[in-house]
């Protein structure tokens, strides 16, 4: 690789300072390095997000429509997203410089509301807006009507996103090389409270059934207000998320070490 772009989390000064490490180190080797914002960069081989899955998934909205492999540096202990802690900065500047770096492809999905679509890594949520009200939410999937919930939100995850928002929901850890959606209610005041694990395939509808206001946030970031009788849907993209791996941290491994199973 000749050229990669830095997303870094300016906010975070241990981030700052690993980003232009890791500047530093590519350019030992030769490779341009160079920090982008929201801005679509140009004649870049791949994307770092340096501060957290957090960042990962700002460079993945960055990357994924121009096809750009996507990396990142956690600050803390390995995230699901991010696979290099921030005191392997030069091993991963030497493995981008060598190509040593494999791809692996992760499902996202769609999020359709009054007419803009949006993709999502993680998850895709309508929840209410309003923190001292619920709201109340009809689900279709495949256009049957499913349920109606009183709830704080709804939550439909990708594989990779269901170590997120769904699974501190109560949602299921799901290996993110199966292809299915995890939907998940918030706190519902319902008879079924349990995630529900779906096709791929599937087409799930979310409409705000109350008079009262709902938002959409998509990977973690508000994209909307959802109004009464606004659906929101949400389906399998075309498009994938591609992440640089040295497969050091197969699924198995990566939930020990996240839940400290090698202590227990």
């Amino acid at each position: 690789m000749k050229a990669i772009g830095l997303v870094v989390n300016v906010e975070n000064p241990q981030a700052t300072e690993a980003g232009e490490r890791l500047k530093d180190s590519l350019g030992g080797w030769g490779v341009t390095a160079v920090n982008v914002t929201d801005e679509s960069p140009e004649e870049l081989d791949a994307l770092i997000g340096v501060g957290g899955d957090g960042t990962v998934l700002q460079a993945a909205a960055i990357a994924m429509p121009l096809g750009l492999p996507i990396a990142g540096v956690n600050l803390g202990r390995v995230g699901y997203l991010a696979e290099f802690e921030v005191g392997e900065v030069d091993a991963l500047a030497t493995a981008l410089a060598e190509d040593r770096l494999e791809i692996v492809e992760r499902m996202t999905i769609e999020v359709e509301h009054d007419g803009v679509r949006t993709i999502a890594v993680n998850d895709a949520v309508v929840e209410k807006a309003q923190s001292e009200r619920m709201i109340e939410i009809a689900v279709k999937i495949d256009g049957h009507d499913f349920a109606s919930y009183r709830t704080d939100g709804i939550i439909v995850a990708t594989p990779v996103g269901s170590t997120a928002y769904s699974l501190s929901a109560g949602g299921p850890v799901v290996d993110p090389d199966v292809e299915a959606m995890v939907l998940t209610p918030v706190a519902p005041h319902s008879l079924l409270s349990r995630s529900l694990v779906l096709s791929a395939a599937t087409t799930v509808t979310l409409r705000v059934d109350i008079n009262r206001p709902g938002r959409v946030n998509v990977d973690g970031r508000e994209r909307s207000q959802v109004g009464p009788g606004e659906a929101v849907l949400i389906s399998r993209s075309d498009v994938r998320a591609r992440f640089l791996t040295l497969g050091r941290h197969p699924f198995p491994t990566a939930v020990r070490h996240q839940f400290g199973l090698e202590h227990a």
